[in-house]
């Protein structure tokens, strides 16, 4: 019975993040960490850490809580041209976003560790994929929800495309591609999880979506960071 209650509690206050995310349009970023810290120690989010353990470089990085140091985009932007930090760390600066603003949390249990690598490396993903930081957020969410069933991340997904359908059905074509785009790269790429970015800041975005194989990112669609970001002069 009370670990019913526990559910019940939970869902009520994702409802209501979710709600006050989605009024904003978005821009709240705290919901977004509600809604991760309202799933911890959830079966959801069991579910989520016991699919990164079966990935052995994960689980790895996990086992070790490797979260690895602050970014430092004044050094990253120093490195070539090209690179994943330069593109990066110029991405960063031109949008004005802190790569370190995000909702820290003490990392006692696995999927403390597991929300934390995802709150850290959630713009480096952006910049992997090509999905733009606004427009195609729902790209990125639908990597991490195909790849590990990540809570957050199906929920949000949820949300969005039940949102479009009431309030602006027009809208729901241009959300649906985006989450179809995301869930056909996740389920064709290397596990994102399981990536130390910060030990090849210096190689080539080029080369790390070769390794990855991501073959199709996500460059010429409405919702890439070139189209959000069209004054940049960077190898996309």
């Amino acid at each position: 019975m009370l670990k019913q209650f526990e559910e019940l509690t939970r869902t009520v206050r994702n409802l209501q993040a979710v709600t006050d995310l989605l009024k904003s349009m978005g821009e709240k970023t705290d919901n977004v960490f509600d809604i991760e810290d309202n799933f911890r120690g959830s079966h959801q989010m069991q579910v989520c850490v016991d699919r990164v353990k079966a990935i052995p470089d994960a689980r790895a990085m996990m086992e070790s809580r490797y979260l690895g140091p602050d970014i430092d985009l004044d050094a990253l932007v120093q490195l070539p041209q090209g690179s994943l930090g330069h593109t990066y760390a110029t991405v960063m600066k031109t949008l004005g976003y802190d790569p370190n603003f995000f909702r820290r949390r003490n990392i006692e249990t696995d999927d403390d560790w597991v929300t934390m690598r995802l709150r850290k490396t959630h713009d480096i993903i952006h910049v992997i994929t090509g999905f733009g930081p606004t427009g195609g957020e729902l790209g990125v969410l639908s990597v991490n929800a195909v790849q590990i069933s990540y809570p957050m991340s199906v929920v949000l997904q949820v949300a969005s495309m039940g949102l479009a359908l009431k309030r602006q059905p027009d809208k729901l074509q241009y959300i649906t591609q985006q989450a179809a785009r995301g869930m056909g790269m996740a389920l064709q790429i290397k596990p994102l999880i399981a990536q130390r970015w910060e030990d090849g800041w210096h190689k080539p975005l080029r080369q790390w979506r070769e390794e990855l194989n991501i073959t199709d990112p996500v460059i010429d669609e409405p919702y890439s960071l070139k189209k959000r970001l069209p004054e940049l002069d960077l190898d996309w």
